[in-house]
Parts: C-alpha cells; structure tokens; sequence
C-alpha cells in the first residue's frame, strides 16, 4: 500500500537553511526506500502529493514542487542540491546589502532583486533554454502534486456574511493563498515559463519580509476565490493586488494542507494519510513570551517591536492547535465506536448489555432529520463509516446479523454528525524542529544566518542531523505509522558544537555596524518621507534623534 505525505515548510528567514537540510535527508530517504528491492517487491511505498509554505517556507515548497516532478537530479547531493545552494551557498549579508535592479532604498532594507534573482536562477532558469527540456520525475514525488503558498494580501479582499433579517456584513480578509495541483505526466502544460512565473513571483511575495524587502504585486483573478463566504470585491481581469509575508497571518499552513489533502483523498484512507511539519522553532519562536518585558520599558520603540513580534507568533501553530483538538474529537468518538461494538456483542444481562433493536427506533427518526438538506450524503457518509469500522461491521455481522451491524453504522452516523465531527479526518503529523539552542542564526528574528555562511551551513546540517534521528526512530516504523523507512543516510559535515546557540555578541562585529548603518539610514530615509526634512530645523530634529533613540536603540539590539 502507497502511503502519501504531505509536507508543510514553515516561516523561518535564514533558518530555512535548517528546512533545507531538513528535506534533504526525508526526500533522500524516501528516494532510496521506493527503490528498494523490498519495497519494490511489497509496494510499500512513501508519495509526496502536498507540499504547503509560508514565508521563507513558500521558497522551499516551489522549489521542491517543480524539481519533484520534473528535474529530479537537482535534488542530489548533499551540499549540491537546489535547497542547499539558495538557503547556504548563494546568500549571504554582502548580496543583500547589495541594492541593485530594481531595488529602492525606499522600499526595503534589504535587496529584494537579491532573492528575485534566486527565485529565477531556481525555478525559472530552466525555461530559458530553447530546447526539449529533459523531463526526470524524482522517486519521492507523486504523479500529481498539490502546492500552496500562503500569502498577506495588503489590499485585501470583501466577503459578505448574510444579517437577519436584512442586509449583509461586509468583512475585509487580508490572509490568503495561492493553491494548485500539478499533474507531472504532462509536462507541456505544467513543465512550462507560464506555469511557473507566475508561481515564482507568488513564492517571492510569500517570504516578503516587511520593511526588509520590497513588497511584490500579483496578478489574481476570480478563480482564486471560492464561493464561500460570497465575494463583495469585484475582481477584475488581470487585477493586481499587492503582498507581504505570507507568515504575517499563516505562518504555520497545516490547514491549507489538510483541505488540498482533502481535495484528493475525499476523505477516504486516511489510514495512509502522513503529514510532515518542518520548522526550526518548536516552541516560542521569536521569543515574545516569558521574558523582561514590562509597561515601565515600554518605550516606542520597545513597544513598535513587540507588536510586530506578537503578530507573527500569533500566526504559528495555530492549525497544528486545531488539529491536535480535532484529533482528541475523533479519539473520543473512536473510543465510543468501540464502547458500542463491545456493548452490542454482549450477552444479555452483562454490564453493559444493548440491543441493535433499542437503538435503531432512534437512528430512524434522527438521521432523515440531520440530512434533511442533503439526503443523498446520508448513504455516502454512510458507507464511509462502514469501511472505517469494516473489522467491527464484519465482527457484528457475524454475530448478529446484518440488521444489527447495519444498525450500529447508523448509530455511529447519527452520533458523528450530531458531533459534526464527519468532514474531519485524524492527521498523523510528524514534527521536525530544533530549538534555540541547537542553532547558530535564531537572533534577530532569525536574520542573524545572514551575517556568515558558517551559521547556515551549521544549521543545515543541524537540519539533516534532525531528519536523520526521526527517520531512525523505531515508533515510526510500528503498525499505523509511516516507517520502517529503508534507506542509509550519507555522511553529514563535522558540526561546530561552537555555534550552538550563537549570540549576537558573538558575532562579527564589523558585520553589525554595517546592518546597523544600513537601518539606520533606512530609518533617516522614513523621517525625510514624513516630513522632518521639511522645515529650518529638520536636520537639527532629525539628528538629534539620531544621536538620542535611534543609533542607541540598534547598538542595543545588535549587541555594540
């Protein structure tokens, strides 16, 4: 039996070097597992159809979508591959100080040309070549993948709830997304410029850090909206809407994956059914909670700071919250199914004793009433339910009859959707993170992996380190989970127990006084723009604050 994953990249800024080597190691082992003799003979193989991003994560997923399907030898070697080079080999603090193209220093503190650049030498620098591309599907991919990227929509986008008795509420939503499904046996509509520009620009806009990069626009179009809650924006054709990072609102989108999982599986063998969470934080990412922070060093700057830190912690975890609490419904329920089936296969007088015939009066006045919208989901939630429990339907059918088996599958039906717990299905997610400690680029929001190539090389391989552990982990390999996972690991680059949780005291110093004067005369840049400069005494106001909050503010933060 095929088992199908679906891998979700989380936010990370420099940490996505750690994710890059994260995935190395899972799709390596994947690799290498589906071409083994055993699971060749058993068909015990591992698929991945759904791969979601937000933020620095959206790169990775794109990246990872295109070379699954069509450019397979991209993703060999350990310190070779196309995650390795973008996240370790090719950035650094030199190229994004480096405003050039169509950089402004306006606009961003950073060069947005940089990454726009590596988006292009990585996804659509295959296309530029005006021969037969050579199409390499990889031994991890699944015929057919599903990518989401999350996106913050700065325009936002109207949607009407319905007040009664009159009239609607309009609400503006600004967390969005781009989704498709890429089918990697037609590679003259998928394995092209057009298919994937417009993706490359969307998987940019994710990672567009606020204030750090530029902002990106991007064409959208009706389509993209689905019919629920009703649109109130008119969106018109070739409208462009503008984007920040897409971790703003979703920074951890385990939901999005689960809905395009949802959109392929039916809702059906979710026994086969992994998900794959793959971050460097595993808990308090930005270090909003459980320290100093108090209303007496609350000053404007401390305070602009926190709120943006806050902001983006709210928008982890959230789905994974969700699940896990979807997860703990459905254990519930599981464990009545069984309450009952035990119940039923009683003999009479024993604790516990219940008959088919008892509960069946009211299976059949309860169930037209909870479909009475829809009564033709009534069978098809019906049968669903009898392959779920086909051992314990069997068992009573053997015993009982089939009047009784039938009796306790509509029993079940009636409980599950008054529990309007149906349309969700439990997710077998499996975690890879790290913490603080273990890595060398967590300061400053994790832009500190920036400042030397040593700090994304120590946290990549801390990234295959990691993978390497789980997929060695012997509970992954008992019955319902994804393993065993055949497959041996390559060697991994001596790791500098020294970078263990760096801090920015101990980094170079000439690296920070030149982040330090790169902000600070963006900061300058933003007082001329409100009008400091405006008036006789605007370069007396704005040096002095200058020489009084701002360049003490960024010593302070960055440790000079």
């Amino acid at each position: 039996m095929t088992k199908r994953l679906a891998i979700t990249v989380s936010g990370a800024v420099s940490l996505g070097s750690y994710e890059a080597g994260v995935m190395f190691e899972i799709l390596d082992a994947i690799k290498q597992h589906n071409q083994d003799p055993a699971t060749l003979a058993a068909g015990d193989f591992i698929k991945v159809d759904v791969i979601t991003g937000a933020s620095a994560g959206g790169m990775t997923a794109t990246i990872l979508a295109q070379k699954l399907l069509f450019e397979a030898g991209s993703l060999d070697g350990p310190y070779s591959n196309c995650l390795y080079r973008p996240w370790v080999s090719d950035v650094g603090i030199e190229e994004l100080l480096n405003q050039h193209g169509k950089d402004s220093p306006e606009k961003s503190i950073l060069s947005s040309q940089h990454v726009a650049d590596l988006s292009e030498r990585y996804i659509t620098a295959r296309y530029a070549v005006q021969t037969d591309l050579r199409v390499e599907r990889h031994p991890a991919g699944a015929d057919r993948i599903s990518l989401g990227l999350a996106l913050s929509n700065l325009n936002g986008v109207d949607y009407g709830l319905p007040l009664r008795p009159a009239g609607q509420f309009v609400y503006t939503k600004h967390q969005d997304q781009i989704t498709t499904r890429l089918d990697g046996s037609k590679p003259e509509d998928f394995d092209t410029l057009d298919q994937w520009e417009p993706l490359r620009q969307a998987a940019v806009s994710c990672g567009a850090f606020p204030f750090a990069f530029g902002l990106v626009d991007l064409v959208r179009h009706g389509a993209d909206y689905g019919p629920q809650p009703p649109l109130v924006t008119s969106i018109l054709p070739g409208q462009r809407f503008t984007y920040t990072d897409g971790g703003t609102f979703q920074n951890e989108p385990l939901g999005m994956a689960k809905n395009l999982v949802d959109e392929i599986d039916n809702h059906q063998n979710s026994d086969s059914r992994f998900y794959l969470y793959v971050s460097p934080s595993a808990k308090n990412p930005l270090g909003v909670t459980h320290d100093a922070f108090n209303s007496d060093k609350a000053s404007y700057v401390e305070v602009a700071g926190r709120l943006l830190l806050a902001i983006f912690q709210q928008a982890r975890y959230r789905d994974w919250i969700e699940a896990e609490r979807v997860n703990d419904k459905i254990d519930l329920f599981n464990a009545r199914a069984k309450a009952l089936h035990d119940g039923l296969l009683q003999p009479a007088g024993a604790d516990g004793f219940i008959t088919a015939a008892s509960l069946q009066p009211m299976t059949d006045s309860l169930l037209p009433l909870l479909f009475q919208q829809n009564p033709a989901l009534q069978k098809h939630e019906s049968d669903r339910l009898r392959q779920q429990f086909g051992q314990e339907y069997e068992q009573l059918t053997d015993a009982l009859g089939v009047a009784a088996a039938e009796t306790y599958i509509a029993t079940l039906l009636t409980l599950e959707t008054a529990a309007q717990i149906g349309r969700f299905d439990e997710m077998k997610i499996y975690g890879i993170t790290a913490e603080d400690r273990e890595l060398a680029s967590f300061e400053l929001a994790a832009f500190a992996g920036f400042f030397d190539r040593s700090y994304r090389d120590h946290d990549y391989d801390v990234g295959r380190q990691k993978a390497q552990t789980f997929l060695q982990n012997p509970a992954i390999a008992l019955p319902g989970e994804i393993g065993p996972i055949r497959y041996t690991p390559q060697p991994i680059n001596e790791i500098d127990e020294d970078l263990n949780g760096l801090t920015m005291d101990k980094m170079d110093r000439e690296v920070r006084e030149k982040v330090r004067d790169r902000v600070r005369d963006r900061v300058m840049t933003i007082l001329e723009e409100m009008g400091v400069e405006g008036f006789i005494w605007g370069p007396i106001v704005r040096e002095g604050l200058n020489a009084a909050l701002i360049t003490p503010e960024l010593n302070k933060v960055l440790k000079l």
